[in-house]
């Protein structure tokens, strides 16, 4: 017993001072005025990439941003280690190689992200003098049609929304986290926020007025939103912080996390709670985003113009709202060919 705990003492200390020499030697590449990436193994160029394209210091990334570049790069990573001679010693059969394993497995969107990454990357090696040639050039999108959407029923939509109150388990203040679901599940539905936005909801940017209840809030590319509340969304918040206060719960957030203080549940808890409340409706897992897909489409079909669904939804371009409506468009055209 002994021998085994000394020996994981021995491993431990082992792998801490690789940690730090490897540390050693990135921090002496960015101590250079040229980084000089020669001496750095396969991960450490990786590494190196991330924090000095993906996310230096003065970088502002929201966390949904930052857990899909992390994705995009492990699997980037896991193909060189497991597919390649490496990075130095990358070929072009490689890169094709690559984006064929992309193209058959991921939907065109996926697709799309992880060949922009893959170019990124390749041309921080050229740029850096790691590769002599520009290999990012050989990274081009394959043309592959968007798979057929699945329609939205609007009012299975409501029926998960309401379900969110009963996927809660533990005894535990019970009544609580069933109103903090409620409130969630209602808020997705009607709002049609995005997931991170939702989670970075605070009590105080529910505003009151004689003339509209609204949250107000900076969203994604740190662009300032406005959404109208509903009358039955202002009483569930209302509802919700008066019952923390009745609890003694002190946590800013509308989706706030019972363990930790000051702090909203993880994106994977908000996933889970919808995955759950969907399969109790219907045999479908709904993400989160399923909801802001019904909502948008709400809005087209009951004719509100493009420019203010684009506004409230916060797509960036009014091109990404139009792709919703050709959607409807085309659903319609064929529910009308084979009446």
């Amino acid at each position: 017993m002994e021998k085994e705990m000394r020996n994981e003492v021995e491993i431990r200390e082992a792998a801490a001072l690789a940690f730090a020499d490897s540390r050693e030697r990135l921090l002496a590449v960015l101590a250079d005025d040229h980084l000089n990436m020669e001496a750095l193994s396969d991960l450490e160029i990786f590494e190196l990439f991330w924090a000095t394209e993906l996310f230096p210091i003065y970088s502002q990334k929201s966390p949904h941003t930052k857990r899909a570049y992390k994705q995009d790069l492990d699997y980037i990573l896991r193909f060189f280690v497991t597919k390649t001679q490496g990075v130095k010693q990358l070929t072009i059969l490689n890169l094709h190689e690559y984006l064929k394993d992309v193209h058959d497995q991921y939907a065109p969107r996926t697709v799309k992200r992880r060949n922009a990454m893959l170019r990124r990357f390749l041309r921080f090696l050229h740029v850096n003098d790691y590769h002599v040639r520009d290999l990012s050039l050989q990274v081009k999108d394959q043309m592959k049609p968007e798979p057929l959407r699945r329609e939205i029923d609007f009012d299975e939509m409501e029926a998960i929304a309401l379900a969110f109150r009963h996927t809660v388990k533990q005894k535990k203040n019970r009544e609580l986290l069933q109103l903090r679901n409620e409130t969630m599940g209602y808020l997705l539905l009607t709002t049609g926020m995005r997931a991170s936005e939702l989670l970075s909801l605070r009590f105080d940017y529910v505003h009151e007025t004689t003339s509209m209840n609204y949250i107000e809030f900076k969203g994604k590319r740190g662009k300032w939103r406005r959404i109208p509340l509903t009358n039955k969304s202002i009483n569930l918040i209302h509802r919700l912080n008066k019952f923390m206060k009745i609890e003694g719960l002190r946590n800013p957030y509308i989706c706030f996390n019972l363990r930790t203080e000051h702090n909203a549940i993880s994106y994977e808890a908000l996933r889970l709670i919808a995955q759950v409340a969907s399969t109790q409706i219907t045999l479908q897992d709904n993400s989160p985003h399923w909801f802001r897909r019904s909502f948008i489409t709400k809005l087209l079909a009951n004719g509100v113009s493009l420019y203010e669904v684009m506004s409230l939804s916060g797509h960036k371009s009014i091109n990404t709202t139009n792709n919703y409506l050709q959607d409807l468009k085309n659903k319609n055209k064929l529910n009308s060919y084979f009446d």
